[in-house]
């Protein structure tokens, strides 16, 4: 069964430097358009349906 990716997502933030703060060490932070939008999501999530929408780490877990 498909998920929405709004459901997946979660909230926007439009600062990379808020999202990396507020990432836990286990989250990924992505975007798919050039750095407009960022995403906090958890890695699994990234790899098993984001990756494949075209989506990209902009911060990687641990950091």
């Amino acid at each position: 069964m498909a998920q929405d990716v709004t459901d997946l997502l979660g909230a926007p933030y439009e600062n990379i430097i808020e999202a990396k703060v507020d990432k836990s060490p286990s989250e990924v932070v992505i975007s798919n358009d050039g750095g407009e939008t960022y995403y906090i999501v958890e890695r699994e999530v990234y790899e098993d349906s984001l990756k494949q929408l075209g989506y990209e780490v902009a911060v990687s877990d641990g950091e």
